[in-house]
């Protein structure tokens, strides 16, 4: 059985912890629940005891008392599969868009497409020179290698892969160049300005976090943040995109569009950021850095605020600041083809993996910032990427089946919402004394005032 509190102790160590804030933890539950020849399962338990043991530690850095922190590995692994198992008014969704997912290539290799933003299939159907269809799409991806495809995609800004395997991908320059980087780093970026954070019931109450994310990954650190009492504020804007998740990850928070070209825009979030706490920057690399607001910026307008900023392909290497999402890293760098079924065909790990691992650990990076805050002041930098959390989940060791069928219903409740009656996984990690829970049900995006309450 995986040592869940010695992978929790690695991670408290990258972000300057002593190992004894996190004794009283302890896990519970099968040793296997997400069927998998890779650690899922302990990645789930890993990131969230992780995240849970900094929301008790920043609790006593507040002032308040020591508590258990508990976690179960079926509670965990529903958390990682809460956009699976989410049902709006009694009916699950369709997570993948129909041109979305794997094709073969003219070489016999296999691609993937993520075309689960209309503009990006609008764009590979430009790039193939086909109408929008999937049969014209087969027929169009025949007639080119996979890495071919994969290369003139990427150039147009669309988002393909070819699957590799893992012996492929440790021989390519950006593994070589990523290979040794750990899975999360936090690092001071000045000494100037801290808020104390006074003694409160719940870990984040009274902290203001300003949530600048659209797919997973980030929207999960927003969530976990705010199930431990935040006040989340995330920031949308017209013409940007959202997937269907926004439903499973919109817990807690309220959601707010400011359109970040215009003046009145910039204004507006400058404005929020002065009175924020954190900032999670979970757009395209460079994309907030481009209207004024990179990590420096940020310090210098709100000086002591913590900023975690998320991406996919990582900011180092010969492909950093690649675009990317949680499958595609999958296909890329081996995973799916390391469990290759039938006719060589790839198989995917059972949930997103790397993206719900790198939220919770997002969170937990933005609670150690906090917590460094209060005992060092400053403003903080954490940053984390879907490829960092593919080669620790890769580090972890193997997987494997469950002894026996888990039934995860019983850590879903219902609730209404502005998207109607939800049933949704409930928040996850205990704590004896304030244990997590979400305030708000999730909401549309654009319903709320870009301000803070």
């Amino acid at each position: 059985m995986a040592d869940t509190n010695a992978n929790v102790e690695a991670l408290w160590a990258l972000t300057g912890g002593e190992p004894s804030a996190i004794d009283a933890l302890t896990v519970s539950g099968p040793a296997q629940v997400l069927p998998s020849r890779f650690a899922v399962t302990e990645s789930a338990t890993a990131s969230i005891g992780a995240a849970t043991a900094a929301a008790a530690d920043l609790l006593v850095a507040r002032g308040g008392p020591r508590q258990a922190v508990t976690i179960d590995r079926a509670h965990a692994a529903a958390a990682f599969s809460m956009e699976r198992l989410l049902r709006r008014d009694g009916s699950s969704g369709d997570l993948w868009a129909s041109l979305s997912g794997l094709y073969e290539a003219r070489d016999g290799r296999f691609v993937q497409l993520h075309c689960n933003f209309p503009h990006h299939a609008a764009g590979v159907a430009r790039r193939l020179g086909v109408p929008e269809e999937r049969a014209a799409f087969e027929t169009a991806i025949a007639d080119w290698d996979a890495e071919e495809l994969e290369s003139a995609l990427i150039d147009v800004g669309m988002v393909g892969a070819m699957y590799r395997t893992l012996e492929e991908w440790d021989a390519h320059p950006h593994a070589a160049a990523t290979r040794g980087l750990p899975v999360l780093e936090l690092t001071q970026l000045d000494g100037a300005g801290g808020r104390e954070l006074a003694l409160a019931s719940r870990p984040l109450e009274g902290v203001r976090v300003l949530d600048c994310s659209r797919v997973l990954a980030g929207p999960v650190a927003g969530m976990t943040l705010a199930s431990h009492g935040a006040d989340v504020l995330r920031v949308g804007a017209d013409h940007l995109p959202f997937t269907g998740a926004v439903v499973a990850t919109g817990f807690g928070k309220r959601n707010a569009n400011i359109d970040l070209r215009s003046e009145e825009g910039r204004a507006t979030f400058t404005r929020l950021l002065g009175e924020a706490d954190v900032l999670i920057d979970a757009f395209r690399p460079g994309a907030l850095a481009s209207h004024g607001f990179s990590a420096e910026d940020v310090a210098r307008i709100r000086p002591g605020i913590v900023v975690v900023q998320i991406c996919a392909f990582d900011w180092d290497g010969p492909w950093g600041g690649r675009r990317g999402f949680d499958s595609i890293i999958q296909t890329t760098t081996g995973i799916a083809m390391a469990a290759a079924g039938e006719a060589g065909r790839p198989v995917h790990l059972p949930v997103q993996a790397l993206d719900h691992a790198t939220g919770f650990l997002g969170a937990f990076a933005a609670m150690r910032g906090l917590a460094r805050r209060q005992s060092e002041g400053g403003s903080w930098l954490a940053r984390l990427s879907l490829l960092r959390t593919r080669n620790w989940l890769v580090g972890l060791g193997e997987g494997g089946e469950p002894d026996e069928p888990i039934d995860l219903e019983e850590y879903m409740d219902e609730v209404d919402s502005g998207f109607g009656r939800l049933t949704a996984v409930r928040a996850v990690g205990g704590l004896a004394a304030s244990p997590p829970r979400w305030d708000r049900a999730p909401s549309e995006i654009g319903s709320a005032a870009a301000e803070w309450v």
